[in-house]
């Protein structure tokens, strides 16, 4: 009867087993009808799609038509103007002879229009405030550099954890199916006679842990794929696949990265603009002690209707009026002395932060390089861990087959190997993007290929 019950125990943990692994075998059957895609669709997506830049792109066509000759007064202005009005009233009028003029509730009205034009000459203001503008859009130009280089960091950082949790996934698969074939092996000693209830209970517990284990795994990759997606500002692709192949730049050297990136780091380039647009400040300043020179072109027409008994029964006049004016502030107050000595002392304080800039961003570089060259290290001893890892792997898994070691040992010795590929995984992609971000600081993230 004993013998009967341990039978059918066996018979129903075989098939508990079945119900909670047919979901990984229908996963990895989908698998492989995933896309595959590469760093450059999601580079090309990203600069199609993403909300950001799309935002900086309409940003520089502000910029754009802010520099146009029709919103810095280089073109002419015509205004026409009409009215009209009557009166109900009288007057009376006495001559040196001694005669009287006198009407009484009498009705006139009256007309007028003109059209006029205007055209400022010579204003130095206008040159130096269009000048600037046109430098306003090289600064809108940088922001949409900068904001490109943002996301695409971004992008490629998703990308890689991504990769990694794949990478992270196919290891758990594979652990996974060496414990089910753990639980099988002792399942059939067992059921032989030839091994114990315990080694049974064991491999149970360990294939129920790797399940939960893969399951998280899972997830966390589904959750990292909605996040590279939110960056390319899509939710319409279907499941897919990233490139799990990693390549590091070579001839990398610390002195030429900060060379670079005095010269080519986003925030600098930033810095050198916007002192270059607050010295225009100081040329409007000075070119508001210049005179304006304008010139006005017009046509007019009046009409007046009086009263029959108006000495002036009617009236019209009409023709054209042209002139020259010139506007010429010799003395405000003062107010243009004070205002190019706070100018020149903020483009002093611009100067002083893009200082601190240029040594804040050597110190970042060369911490990014130590870290760089750390995380090589620690991804070549871990490298050396994995395969020690998969020798004694492969060496304890041949003894358990023999009997020569227990269920316990070659548990460790699978989730040693487990641990040091999982490390190896982090340490691969932990220097690729050390290594993406040490490039954006030096100014060349959009000079990689991808």
């Amino acid at each position: 009867m004993n013998q009967y019950n341990n039978k059918t125990m066996n018979q129903f943990s075989n098939i508990i087993i079945l119900l909670l692994f047919f979901p990984f075998a229908f996963l990895q059957s989908q698998n492989t009808t995933t896309t595959t895609l590469t760093q450059a669709e999601a580079v090309q997506k990203t600069l199609e799609n993403n909300y950001g830049i799309k935002v900086a792109k309409n940003n520089i066509e502000i910029a754009e038509n802010n520099t146009s000759k029709q919103n810095n007064g280089y073109l002419p202005t015509v205004n026409a103007n009409a009215s009209t009005s009557t009166n109900l009233g009288g007057s009376t009028q006495k001559f040196g002879t001694g005669n009287e003029n006198q009407v009484k509730n009498a009705f006139t009205w009256g007309a007028n229009a003109s059209v006029t034009a205007n055209y400022t000459l010579y204003d130095q203001t206008r040159m130096y405030g269009l000048e600037q503008l046109k430098e306003v859009l090289n600064l809108s130009e940088l922001q949409l550099r900068q904001t490109i280089e943002m996301n695409l960091l971004q992008l490629l950082s998703s990308y890689y954890e991504i990769a990694r949790l794949s990478e992270n996934l196919t290891l758990q698969a594979q652990t996974l199916e060496v414990s089910k074939s753990r639980l099988q092996r002792s399942q059939y000693q067992f059921d032989y006679g030839q091994g114990i209830r315990l080694n049974v209970l064991n491999a149970e517990v360990d294939v129920q842990r790797d399940s939960i284990n893969y399951l998280n795994i899972q997830q966390q990759l589904a959750n990292a794929k909605r996040n590279l997606q939110v960056v390319m500002s899509t939710t319409e692709m279907d499941d897919f696949e990233v490139d799990t192949v990693v390549t590091y730049q070579a001839n990398l050297a610390l002195p030429q990265l900060i060379e670079d990136a005095q010269s080519n780091n986003i925030e600098v380039l930033l810095a050198n603009k916007n002192i270059y647009i607050s010295n225009y400040d100081l040329q409007i300043i000075d070119a508001q002690r210049k005179p304006t020179i304008g010139a006005s072109a017009g046509y007019n027409y009046s009409f007046q209707d009086n009263a029959a008994e108006a000495f002036i029964t009617s009236s019209t006049s009409r023709g054209w009026t042209a002139g020259l004016n010139l506007s010429w502030n010799i003395f405000d107050g003062g107010a243009r002395k004070v205002r190019t000595q706070n100018t020149k002392i903020s483009i002093d304080n611009q100067q002083i932060q893009k200082e601190q800039l240029l040594q804040q961003l050597e110190i970042n570089i060369t911490n990014a390089w130590e870290s760089y060259q750390n995380a090589l290290y620690i991804l070549e001893v871990e490298q050396a861990n994995l395969a020690t890892n998969q020798v004694n792997f492969d060496y304890t898994q041949e003894r358990f087959k023999t009997g020569q070691v227990s269920s316990v040992e070659f548990r460790q010795a699978q989730l040693n190997l487990l641990n040091a590929a999982t490390s190896f995984n982090q340490a691969k992609y932990n220097a690729k993007v050390i290594e993406l971000e040490m490039t954006q600081l030096a100014g060349g993230l959009l000079e990689v290929e991808f």
